[in-house]
């Protein structure tokens, strides 16, 4: 099981924040459309981390809440 309020390993939240974007998006550019991040391209990969803390709180509520039954 995982403990979700241990700290990432390095590189644990990019995995995450990618794990979440193939899962329920398809990809990155969809899940910064569907937020309304204007980033695109490599821009995006520079962002990502940035608008998911600014969006969710942490990289932790952001998976949370796509893991969560219904997170949309």
């Amino acid at each position: 099981m995982i403990d979700r309020k241990a700290p990432y390993e390095p590189g644990g939240d990019a995995k995450a924040i990618a794990r979440v974007a193939k899962e329920r998006f398809q990809n990155f550019t969809k899940m910064f459309e569907h937020h309304g991040w204007p980033e695109r391209g490599q821009e995006m990969m520079r962002k990502v981390q940035t608008r998911v803390v600014e969006t969710y709180g942490s990289v932790r509520a952001f998976e949370e809440y796509f893991d969560r039954e219904g997170g949309q």
